[in-house]
């Protein structure tokens, strides 16, 4: 039986748009990187910060079909999607309504990030404002706020909310020290992630889309079953648009 490819969620790969790949070359470096890791559907999530210059979802769809037709001349097998890596602030509801940044793969869900050490209210608060828009968020690299990890009061607030939390792959692989390991490490145990992605942002080196290293230690430490949902299976539901 041919081995089911892995979904990534959280991808920097999109070329010449913020700190990922920077130009065509780089973007199908990166590609090229995850097809041999076993990937094969990437969701394009580009910064969306509010002091930056942005892609629109216009350019997005544009620079995903040049960057698709590469990746298929190629023959990488990878399918790729729209999507965000959106940076929460006032106002993103409205922004997202109007089309103005982009879900992940069409669909409800949301990929979004705040600074590492916000305070847990303004998390709370502003996960609480997307859901109330009708939309699904998904906590990008869960692992790194201090203020939701350090009490299981709060990470079990935020999941009964009706958020999703997702961890980087490479700090599962101790890619980012010991201290990021041991906490995304705790919130697997716990049964609290639904996505585990790459983050990735280069071709080489500990920002790349590593995921095979990764998805042995899941299987090992949680099971067939458990790593299958975190690696692919949950991530159908995405482009179902499908809660779970």
């Amino acid at each position: 039986m041919e081995k089911e490819k892995y979904t990534d969620i959280h991808c920097h790969v999109l070329p010449g748009v913020d700190d990922g790949a920077c130009d065509m070359q780089e973007a199908l470096a990166l590609l090229r990187c995850a097809a041999a890791e076993n990937v094969g559907k990437i969701i394009l999530t580009p910064h969306q910060k509010p002091d930056r210059r942005c892609v629109s979802p216009e350019g997005m769809q544009r620079r995903m079909a040049e960057l698709q037709k590469a990746a298929d001349q190629e023959k990488l097998g990878i399918r790729l999607y729209s999507g965000g890596e959106l940076f929460y602030r006032q106002g993103l509801e409205q922004e997202l309504s109007e089309g103005k940044v982009c879900t992940l793969a069409g669909s409800r869900y949301v990929l979004v990030e705040f600074y590492p050490r916000e305070q847990f209210e303004y998390i709370r608060n502003g996960i609480y404002s997307l859901l109330a828009a009708g939309y699904l968020p998904v906590l990008a690299h869960a692992e790194r706020y201090e203020q939701v990890c350090r009490s299981r009061e709060h990470l079990e607030e935020l999941l009964g909310m009706g958020c999703y939390y997702q961890v980087n792959a490479g700090s599962l692989t101790g890619n980012f020290g010991w201290g990021m390991k041991r906490t995304a490490w705790g919130l697997v145990r716990e049964q609290m992630v639904s996505f585990v992605a790459t983050d990735a942002h280069k071709p080489e080196g500990k920002r790349a889309a590593h995921m095979e290293h990764c998805a042995r230690m899941l299987q090992k430490k949680c099971g067939e079953n458990e790593a299958e949902k975190l690696l692919y299976g949950n991530a159908e539901k995405i482009f179902t648009d499908e809660e779970f």
